[in-house]
């Protein structure tokens, strides 16, 4: 088996000193990955402590092999997208590829996009900028972003000379050298992407600011580019393509290139001038914005419609059809289990809200339809709703039976559609919520009451009583939320 050992960029790891630095993380990471193991049986403190051992091992010896990862090739929405990954969750590869993340995350103050505050401060800019003289929207993306950012090259010019660490950095160039790109599926991959990313934020900021920039915001491969002024269309492509070709392709490094273009098909250029001439629209983050003129009091305004995508609509139709193939296939184990439909309908047209631990800390978890499309919960009644999507919230649940073939069941029947409690424009207007939190949400009783409704036992096979966090992971898991 080829080592790390082999690797024209080896380095002696050693135990010990600065070295130490690796020993915490590998101890972080085996426990992280342990507590986020929810497909095996849960590690022991002391299965825990053998697997650190054996990494440290490993680590001391080099006797790991980066580049012995599995491919697969996943097919989604009629694209086809290769990931890597390292089978076994506990082996020094996949531990110190943890490690490494972790280094990253430390040591270049890694902040993730936050998906909600990016569609929060895009609506408020919007409102705001429809009343303005001028205006430029530009929306574009990178095109299979992971898998074409060459990792070698983000090392080289981005974190060599900000790695002090010579242990860490050796790591991490092992690692990088043996993958060669931040391949979908990777721990490291959102680290090495957010890392170039930033840099390339940074100049589009510097570059736009002279402009009238007013808004900016990249949600992974995903940008959006509002200006407080006209810029057309081929200036505005120029100048991102600099700014793309300084980033991503800096001809001054002889390594592994990156591949990162912009995907051509997904770039939207809108501007006030436009807009006075034909209806316009782009999309951003799954929300739909839909952009026309009109004549009011002797003067043109712009309004502008909100929805979701027809693709995102797709989606979740897909997931209830989904759903209800579970209760009217025979070949399926959930066959003709009409609670657990239902429970799995109420959790797929609410929020849920719940905590996770990470180490000593609670994390709260959102997730649901309503909290991915919350921005549309002030519209609603409102007029800004654009069709389909009102249609959309009102209706696909009634019509996922329909497409099913199958009579609406008894939940569906009563209340009226707006106060069923199954029906996504209901419950988005009252924000309606499944509050698994203990104390301010259902308590361990009711939980356990909850759970019972669709066959989860609160007493393990070895008589011991369940614990609140478990219970509702198991109950998240079963109504096809995820945890």
């Amino acid at each position: 088996m080829a080592t790390a050992s082999c690797h024209p960029c080896r380095a002696h790891f050693v135990i010990g000193g600065r070295k130490m630095s690796i020993k915490k993380e590998i101890d972080r990471a085996v426990r992280k990955i342990a507590a986020l193991d929810k497909n095996t049986a849960p590690k022991t403190p002391s299965e825990q402590d053998q697997i650190i051992e054996n990494v440290e091992d490993a680590f001391s010896k080099m006797s790991f092999n980066f580049s012995n990862t599995t491919s697969i090739t996943l097919s989604q929405n009629g694209k086809k997208r290769l990931v890597k990954q390292y089978n076994d969750l506990y082996s020094a590869e996949n531990v110190l590829c943890h490690c490494i993340k972790q280094i990253l995350d430390r040591v270049f103050k890694v902040k993730y996009p936050n998906r909600n505050k990016i569609s929060r401060d895009l609506f408020s800019t919007l409102s705001a900028t429809i009343q303005m003289s001028d205006f430029t929207i530009v929306k574009f993306d990178f095109k299979d972003y992971f898998n074409s950012i060459s990792s070698i090259y983000v090392f080289e010019k981005y974190l060599k000379e900000n790695l002090l660490n010579r242990y860490e950095k050796d790591l991490i160039k092992s690692f990088v050298y043996s993958t060669k790109y931040a391949y979908a599926g990777l721990c490291t991959s959102n680290a090495i992407a957010e890392i170039i990313a930033k840099y390339f934020d940074e100049a589009v900021h510097q570059v736009f600011a002279s402009n009238g920039l007013i808004f900016y915001e990249r949600y992974i491969d995903d940008s959006i580019l509002i200006l407080n002024e006209h810029m057309e269309e081929n200036e505005v492509k120029s100048i991102l393509e600099s700014i793309l070709s300084r980033i991503f392709h800096d001809n001054s490094f002889k390594c592994v290139k990156c591949r990162t273009k912009f995907n051509s098909k997904k770039f939207k250029y809108i501007s006030r001038r436009k807009i006075l001439a034909q209806k316009c629209s782009f999309d951003f983050l799954g929300y739909e914005f839909l952009l026309a003129s009109k004549s009011a009091k002797q003067r043109v305004e712009i309004e502008i419609k909100y929805g979701i995508t027809q693709e995102k609509r797709k989606k979740y139709n897909d997931r209830l059809d989904r759903l209800i193939s579970c209760y009217t296939d025979p070949a399926s184990s959930d066959y003709n289990k009409l609670e657990l439909l239902r429970h799995r309908i109420a959790a797929f047209s609410s929020r849920e809200v719940y905590l996770t631990k990470h180490f000593r800390s609670n994390v709260w978890r959102v997730k649901g339809f309503i909290s991915n499309y919350g921005e549309l919960r002030y519209l609603l009644d409102s007029g800004l709703i654009e069709t389909s999507t009102e249609k959309y919230l009102k209706n696909t649940i009634d019509e996922a039976f329909n497409r099913a073939g199958i009579d609406k069941p008894y939940f569906l029947m009563g209340g009226g559609k707006m106060n069923c409690g199954y029906n996504l424009y209901g419950n988005m207007k009252s924000n309606k919520t499944i509050l698994l939190v203990d104390h301010i949400g259902y308590d361990y009783k009711s939980l356990v009451a909850l759970c019972k409704q669709i066959g989860i036992n609160n007493i393990d096979a070895s008589g011991k009583r369940r614990g609140y966090g478990t219970l509702v992971r198991d109950y998240l898991i079963k109504v096809r939320v995820g945890y």
